[in-house]
């Protein structure tokens, strides 16, 4: 068959993979049908070890976790939890939050390691857990994860919606972000009629000493390049599929705010291969750690990326963010909380994205600005009452 015939586009290809595991799944899926417990049901007092099943090793996808782990914090204080997640570097995300106990990291493809996932499914079974959370709709593997741990109680999203079995009334005025909903979704499993809160933001929560490094190594990167900022800028030009910006995008994004912004130095965070898609002579920083990563992006005024991971964990690290989208969805998957914004660059020239960012976020205002400085909006309290 000639290329002019391929059958399937190639973001197709994972479409009907998911299609094809769901339906070898589906007697699995029967047997451990997830149905979020009655409103109110769930209380401090019968809680005490949760799990949370998310067996992907995308970073994005695991940094979206942390507003979830947050609230389970706050309405849980003295429980444990436990996560299932895949691939390397990502376990350490969740090294700071005290209740996280263990972490079950599977293969990033599991299926081709029978023995060690059923060595992981056997202790799951075997750890009694309170309370199972599926915190992503379309994870046939966390939803099969949960229904083999046989949790006392499972929170989970409604599958096979039809016209006939409408979405439950707490998914209809869920939030669209995949990392608020879930905690909607426990909240209304908990305190129903509690007031409404802030969402948590994502957060790693790095400590004092992991960003005074970080602020050493920007430091050294700067000097070598003779330069003494008041105001530094960093940016990420990989991204995956459609949603990546070519390098003359970028390039002529940075010459525009280096033309308005004289004062500015520019940094590029590369890819953990260590090798910068920017050849402009730019210091640049590359580390297989995501905590080192976001250590280093703690301590820059502002940082820009498209939506992929590294933009989340910048995010997480604290440092007002601004997300570029041209082809996901803003709703879902926007930065927030901080200064942290996102721009829909569909129609817009580079020069323009740069000019947006600069009066989007105020921080370009006063050329002699501090380069470590805090961000322009606090971090939200999750036990304050929404504004």
């Amino acid at each position: 068959m000639g290329g002019s015939e391929r059958m399937l586009e190639p973001g197709q290809y994972s479409e009907w993979r998911r299609r094809i595991v769901r339906w070898g799944m589906r007697p699995l899926f029967r047997a451990t049908s997830l149905r979020p417990g009655p409103t109110g049901r769930l209380s401090d007092g019968n809680i005490h070890r949760i799990l949370i099943c998310r067996p992907n090793h995308r970073l994005g996808n695991l940094l979206l976790l942390t507003p979830l782990v947050t609230e389970i914090q706050r309405l849980f204080p003295d429980a444990d939890i436990d996560i299932v997640l895949a691939g390397e570097h990502v376990a350490e995300l969740f090294r700071a939050f005290p209740n996280v106990k263990h972490i079950y990291n599977l293969s990033r493809r599991m299926v081709r390691h029978p023995v060690a996932l059923a060595r992981t499914m056997l202790q799951l079974r075997q750890a009694h857990y309170d309370l199972a959370i599926d915190p992503c709709e379309t994870s046939q593997s966390g939803r099969l994860l949960v229904g083999v741990a046989k949790p006392e109680h499972a929170l989970g999203p409604p599958r096979d919606r039809s016209a006939e079995q409408p979405d439950p009334t707490w998914m209809q005025h869920a939030p669209a972000h995949m990392a608020q909903w879930p905690v909607h979704m426990l909240r209304m499993a908990t305190q129903p009629a509690s007031p409404l809160r802030e969402y948590p933001p994502l957060d790693i929560r790095l400590s004092t000493d992991e960003r005074q490094r970080g602020r050493a190594v920007l430091d050294r990167m700067l000097h070598a390049k003779g330069k003494q900022p008041g105001t530094v800028v960093g940016v990420f030009a990989e991204a995956t599929g459609a949603k990546v910006y070519g390098s003359d995008w970028w390039r002529r994004f940075i010459r525009t705010l280096q033309a308005e912004h004289p004062g500015a130095a520019i940094v590029e965070i590369a890819p953990p291969d260590g090798r910068p898609r920017l050849a402009m002579d730019l210091p640049s920083f590359s580390s297989p750690s995501p905590r080192e990563v976001a250590a280093v992006i703690a301590n820059m005024t502002c940082f820009v990326s498209a939506d992929c991971g590294v933009m989340h964990l910048a995010s997480a690290s604290g440092a007002p963010t601004i997300g570029l989208f041209s082809v996901t969805e803003v709703s879902k998957y926007a930065p927030y909380g901080r200064g942290s914004r996102a721009i829909d660059t569909n129609g817009k020239s580079p020069e323009d994205v740069a000019r947006i960012m600069g009066g989007l976020t105020g921080l370009f205002a006063v050329a002699d600005a501090p380069a470590v400085r805090e961000a322009p909006s606090a971090t939200p309290d999750p036990d304050s009452p929404a504004r």
